[in-house]
C-alpha cells in the first residue's frame, strides 16, 4: 500500500499495534483472525478547521474507509494492544529470530516484502482451492 501511495505522490506514515489481537472477517472460514501484531499505513488528513489535521489509518482489510487510529485500534480485540508509530519505510518493527535484534528493519529494494507477500498470496489460493473454498465466508 506504500508503493501505491509513494506511486501517487502520497508519503505516508505507519501505525504498528502488538498485543493478542482478534478481529471477526468473512474472508477467513473461521470467520475470524487473530494476530500477534499489525500494521497499516497512515495519512495526516485536514479535519475540521484550518489548520488542524488528524492521522488516519488506511486498513481495507479492516475498513472501508479511512478510520482513526483509535478506532483501528479499538477493532483489534485488545484493549491494552500496544501502539508505536513509525516511519513509513519500516519494513519491519520490534525483530525476532533470524538473527534479528529489538528493532525496525527497513526494506528499500522491496525483496523482503515481495516474499512475505508471495507467500501469503500463495496460503489465500490454497485455501480457497481446499473445501473451504474462496473468500467471503458464510459468517454470521
Amino acid at each position: 500500500m506504500r508503493r501505491i501511495m509513494l506511486g501517487m505522490g502520497v508519503t505516508s506514515k505507519k501505525v504498528w499495534i502488538q498485543g493478542g489481537l482478534r478481529v471477526s472477517t468473512a474472508n477467513n472460514p473461521n470467520c475470524e483472525v487473530r494476530w500477534g501484531w499489525h500494521v497499516a499505513p497512515t495519512l495526516c488528513v485536514r479535519g475540521p478547521g484550518l489548520f488542524r489535521t488528524t492521522e488516519m489509518v488506511i486498513d481495507p482489510a479492516l475498513f472501508s474507509a479511512p478510520v482513526s487510529v483509535a478506532g483501528w485500534q479499538g477493532v483489534q480485540g485488545d484493549p491494552g494492544a500496544t501502539l508505536t508509530p513509525s516511519d513509513g519505510s519500516v519494513f519491519y518493527l520490534w525483530g525476532t529470530g533470524s538473527g534479528l535484534s529489538w528493532g525496525s528493519y527497513t526494506d528499500p529494494a522491496y525483496s523482503q516484502t515481495n516474499s512475505v507477500l508471495a507467500f501469503y498470496r500463495l496460503q489465500l489460493q490454497a485455501r480457497a482451492l481446499s473445501a473451504s473454498g474462496p473468500p467471503p465466508y458464510a459468517c454470521p
